[in-house]
């Protein structure tokens, strides 16, 4: 958001600053986005690992494969238009012919709003996936 700001200076700034924070945010959406896509990952792997005996194990599992389905899309998007920003940014900052600042204006709306969307997405699929993590710890207690 600060960086967006900063590219049509609303914020006072140096183009170095601009620059300095697009790749920070650029490194922060990237590890970010992608830790949470591995949470998913490594928590609907527990859940088939621990579900497995349990006879409502497919429904469990299925749970896992919907947050994903629901989560992954947006997160690769706010990636790759984040990095597309990024790098079409150094093109109007080096001033090369086919990369006009627009271009990289629009990325960077489409950025934030992916950005946005995959967080939206994210908060609410991690909340139901900690509540699957609690009925899956009820179900092998009981078991």
């Amino acid at each position: 958001m600060v960086t967006l700001l900063m590219g049509f200076t609303v914020v006072k700034t140096t183009l170095a600053q601009h620059v300095l924070f697009g790749f920070f945010t650029t490194f922060l959406v990237t590890l970010t986005q992608s830790m949470t896509m591995f949470y998913f990952i490594g928590s609907g792997k527990q859940v088939k690992d621990l579900a497995a005996s349990l006879p409502s194990g497919p429904q469990l599992i299925q749970r896992t494969k919907i947050f994903k389905a629901k989560v992954f899309p947006p997160a690769l998007w706010a990636m790759l238009f984040t990095m597309a920003t990024m790098i079409i940014g150094g093109g109007v900052h080096t001033r090369v012919a086919w990369t006009p600042p627009l271009l990289h204006a629009l990325l960077a709306a489409a950025s934030l709003y992916f950005n946005i969307v995959a967080f939206w997405k994210e908060a609410k699929y991690m909340v139901e996936n900690n509540v699957l993590m609690e009925e899956l710890d009820r179900l092998l207690q009981a078991e």
